[in-house]
């Protein structure tokens, strides 16, 4: 099975409008971590913006694996799902929808005009996105002699993705969080400065939501 890796995926929901040639289309972006959810947040996007002509959108899902879906939702074949799709992946986000509601001013616009549009009304939503990445992490379990622990945490804290949990009786606990990319280096790390005296045991792998800032060792 493939290691899960980092990605960033967005905050809450955001959205902002454009008009052309008295059609308003609006952009909206929203999370969205499986493909069951795309019904729903369509749903909620219809009850905000009820009557509309066109409730369009692209999905990238499934975290890290970015699986895809989009819909034209009426428009002419490939005129609104795949310029708004074109848009979220170039992003990067995952866990995310993009949806672009229109409301039909009388006047037709082209294929190329309802491209441009569709496009557009990505962007604006994309452009108020407030980012989050998630960290992919290793995550291991071991036990440390005080005398250790001081020189575990000034050595090997540029790796980890927050701080250690430790219960602390005669030695110390620890449970560690370490980016997926260092997991090698950590190991080599924690051999070394314990002489080789400590067993190391991997949990399930894990994402980590508030992560610190990345350091690298000098």
């Amino acid at each position: 099975m493939d290691r899960i890796s980092d990605y960033d995926t967005v905050l809450g929901i955001c959205e902002d409008e454009i008009s052309l040639k008295g059609s308003r289309f609006i952009g909206i972006l929203m999370p969205c971590p499986a493909e069951s959810d795309i019904s729903v947040c369509i749903e909620t996007v219809a009850k905000r913006y009820p009557n509309a002509t066109h409730y369009c959108y692209a999905a990238i899902f499934g975290g890290f694996e970015r699986k895809e879906k989009s819909s034209d939702n009426g428009e002419p074949s490939g005129t609104a799902g795949k310029p708004i799709l074109f848009m979220l992946k170039g992003s990067g986000l995952s866990d995310a929808i993009c949806i672009v509601v229109r409301y039909f001013g009388g006047t037709l616009l082209g294929t190329g005009g309802l491209v441009h549009a569709y496009t557009e009304g990505a962007r604006i939503a994309l452009e108020k996105a407030e980012r989050h990445s998630r960290v992919a992490c290793a995550v291991f379990r071991f036990t440390l002699d005080y005398s250790y622990y001081s020189v575990f945490e000034s050595k090997c804290r540029d790796l980890m993705a927050k701080a250690p949990k430790c219960d602390y009786t005669d030695k110390v606990d620890v449970r560690a969080w370490v980016r997926v990319d260092d997991e090698e280096e950590f190991v080599r790390r924690i051999t070394d400065l314990t002489e080789r005296h400590v067993m190391l045991r991997k949990a399930d792998d894990e994402y980590i939501d508030d992560a610190f800032p990345i350091r690298k060792a000098k």
